[in-house]
């Protein structure tokens, strides 16, 4: 996967780490739309921490490949990269109504109308069908096949004992989907979505035969069970 923009991914591990320290059991999302696939279910604190180690894991994981942009710093983000937001000027918090917060210089919509637009809704013919990965993605996607096949080495063929070994290795619960098996053998989907990222793998592990593990991408709102993906 790209290595992560450093003021995205800071404050996304800001929302998480927010999340951790309130208990809030928000669903799918974290309250940006830059991350998608946030861990689902299980008390809230639990799940942000385990997505702040996620976070932190992808960076150490995919060290060595491109970034989808020109940022690259190397830092491990934490809970003190959360940004600061601009009060609005009567004082009170921002969103209320006559007070905006102004956008970075370089980001003024010409059209004032069209920054309240709201975004298109990807058909859902559209929003099921693989995504082609780019090159940066590629690189992500390997090394975490690599990181997966390691980490299920030596694991029977087992859905229970798979999915126990993935979580050991640092991936959320929320981040694995369990699909039909592919004979005997058990299958998963494993979501690598953040940021701008799309990657996902498929995982189908044989026990002793070792374990297949196919990239793909997908909508960063496509839920990942359902995405139309054939090896």
């Amino acid at each position: 996967m790209p290595r992560i923009a450093y003021a995205a991914a800071a404050f996304a591990l800001g929302a998480l780490a927010l999340t951790a320290c309130t208990g809030s059991t928000t669903g799918t999302t974290i309250g940006t739309d830059n991350v998608a696939s946030v861990a689902e279910g299980g008390e809230g604190g639990a799940a942000g921490e385990q997505e702040l180690a996620f976070m932190e894991l992808s960076l150490k994981i995919t060290d060595g490949c491109p970034p989808l942009d020109d940022t690259k710093t190397g830092k491990i983000l934490g809970p003190d990269d959360i940004p600061s937001f601009p009060q609005a000027p009567s004082g009170g918090p921002t969103g209320e109504p006559g007070d905006r917060v102004p956008l970075p210089p370089g980001h003024e919509s010409a059209d004032p109308a069209a920054a309240d637009a709201p975004v298109p809704r990807i058909p859902d013919a559209e929003l099921l069908k693989p995504v082609t990965l780019a090159a940066p993605e590629v690189c992500f996607a390997d090394k975490f096949g690599a990181h997966v096949t390691t980490a299920l080495k030596d694991i029977g063929a087992n859905a229970t004992e798979v999915r126990a070994a993935l979580t050991r290795a640092g991936y959320p619960d929320g981040r694995i989907v369990d699909m039909e098996p592919q004979g005997s053998s058990p299958r998963v989907r494993i979501d690598l979505r953040l940021q701008d990222s799309v990657v996902a793998l498929q995982v189908v592990h044989s026990g002793a035969g070792g374990s297949v593990v196919d990239a793909f991408g997908a909508q960063r709102t496509a839920p990942l069970k359902d995405v139309r993906y054939v090896p």
